[in-house]
């Protein structure tokens, strides 16, 4: 084969891999906040490197572009329930390996806290863990057990409204399940979402009472 006849071929080669690359890249699913791990690796493959911190795990891609000879860093951030909150990419410079426009934040909650020391940004217990608090309360054997654990639980720990609602509903009567709001109050992320506690409570009398203990915890 002449020397001009295999250039075309090479040229042909790599046209044909571009134009594959790109229709696997419109039909590709992307990383949508949400979603499960499972979901992620379906789409990402396996990650490169991964991490955790208090508020959840964090994995690492790295891609490289032969046709645009573009290299790529991508991070996934999920929540302690394992599910998509964030979703970052970088280019990458092969000459210095920095990043190019990189901004690896977790999103955070809106800021409700308690006195000036507290931390700005609070994120619930996570499901199993919750699960945990809460059958050890309802397993404890008296009611002043049940509360001296939940106490020692929320000097570090944090609620949200729907998990607070189901805490109170160990107590048959409102001055014990008030008395539950006001240890986790304090400590609830959603304030927006408190009909889950008022929903708990049967007297008008004890609503109002609700409704100013959280006021009065922001």
């Amino acid at each position: 084969m002449k020397r001009n006849e295999w250039m075309a071929l090479i040229v042909t080669s790599f046209m044909m891999f571009a134009v594959c690359l790109s229709a696997s890249a419109k039909t590709k699913k992307i990383v949508e906040r949400g979603m499960t791990k499972q979901e992620v690796i379906e789409i990402m493959g396996q990650p490169k490197l991964t991490s955790f911190d208090a508020y959840g795990d964090k994995w690492e891609y790295y891609k490289m572009n032969v046709i645009q000879g573009e290299s790529k860093r991508i991070v996934v951030g999920f929540d302690l329930n394992g599910k998509v909150i964030a979703y970052n990419m970088s280019l990458v410079d092969d000459n210095t390996n920095n990043e190019v426009g990189c901004n690896h934040q977790r999103p955070t909650l809106p800021p409700y806290g308690v006195g000036p020391d507290a931390p700005t940004y609070y994120y619930c217990l996570d499901d199993a863990s919750f699960s945990i608090l809460y059958n050890k309360v309802k397993n404890a054997s008296f009611d002043d057990n049940k509360f001296d654990l939940l106490q020692v639980a929320s000097l570090g720990c944090y609620y949200s409204c729907a998990q607070t609602a189901r805490m109170m509903r160990i107590f048959t009567f409102g001055d014990k399940q008030l008395k539950v709001l006001r240890m986790m109050a304090p400590h609830i992320v959603d304030p927006q979402n408190a009909t889950d506690i008022y929903n708990v409570l049967t007297f008008d009398s004890e609503k109002s009472e609700a409704g100013e203990i959280m006021r009065n915890s922001r």
